[in-house]
């Protein structure tokens, strides 16, 4: 792989690299995901009509699947009223170099978690599906 000194650091300009920040947005939501920073951390902002929550390494849940990255956050951890989480599918892209940026289109799911009140059949959890685009960079920390 061909690279670029600069002062602070090497810097890739050839080859294939995967994104490490996403800027995705919806009707009334705005999700913006790192999946590093400049302490090595995994960065998350979430904005809605009625929330705006940032996150950070351990707060952010990661799991590989067959569908890409699910990055998983608690908006709401209020356990009495049921917590609200949200599950964003990082999709599979890649870049040429650092100055690339790549169209990504994909999904959110906001999760309900709810307890019963009194002993009874009840479905406990409820979603609300979220579609999201953006672009996916690469940004070199």
């Amino acid at each position: 792989m061909q690279t670029a000194t600069t002062s602070s650091s090497s810097i890739p300009t050839a080859g294939v690299l995967t994104p490490n920040q996403y800027v995705l947005g919806g009707k009334g939501v705005r999700v913006e995901f790192s999946a590093t920073s400049i302490t090595g951390e995994s960065l998350l902002h979430y904005q809605d009509a009625t929330h705006e929550v940032n996150a950070r390494g351990e707060e952010i849940r990661q799991q590989e699947t067959e569908l890409g990255t699910l990055v998983t956050v608690t908006l709401e951890p209020d356990a009495d009223a049921g917590a609200l989480l949200l599950s964003v599918i990082i999709p599979r892209a890649q870049l040429q170099d650092t100055r690339g940026e790549v169209q990504i289109v994909t999904n959110a799911v906001l999760t309900r978690s709810r307890f019963p009140r009194l002993p009874a059949d009840a479905q406990l959890q409820t979603y609300r599906f979220l579609s999201l685009r953006g672009v996916a960079t690469f940004v070199v920390s």
